[in-house]
């Protein structure tokens, strides 16, 4: 499970001591937010900073084929 690391915390998580457990509490789910982003997020190949920013729902900006037809 990934953790979610608060950016005021980097230094103890990346300090030369062991993280403190604290650090490993489950991120607040009212802190999160999602979004769709586009398939191309599932190849290595692809790596810019377009892969993280949010699309429409259903839309098919990208050439990479969907397990589940057009548009989803």
């Amino acid at each position: 499970m990934p953790v979610i690391v608060r950016p005021s915390d980097f230094d103890r998580c990346l300090g030369e001591d062991a993280p403190p457990d604290s650090l490993f509490d489950p991120f607040p789910a009212e802190e999160m937010e999602a979004f769709p982003v586009s398939t191309r997020v599932n190849s290595p190949r692809n790596d810019d900073p377009s892969l993280v920013e949010p699309i429409e729902p259903g839309s098919t900006d990208d050439d990479e084929p969907s397990l589940f037809g057009p548009g989803i």
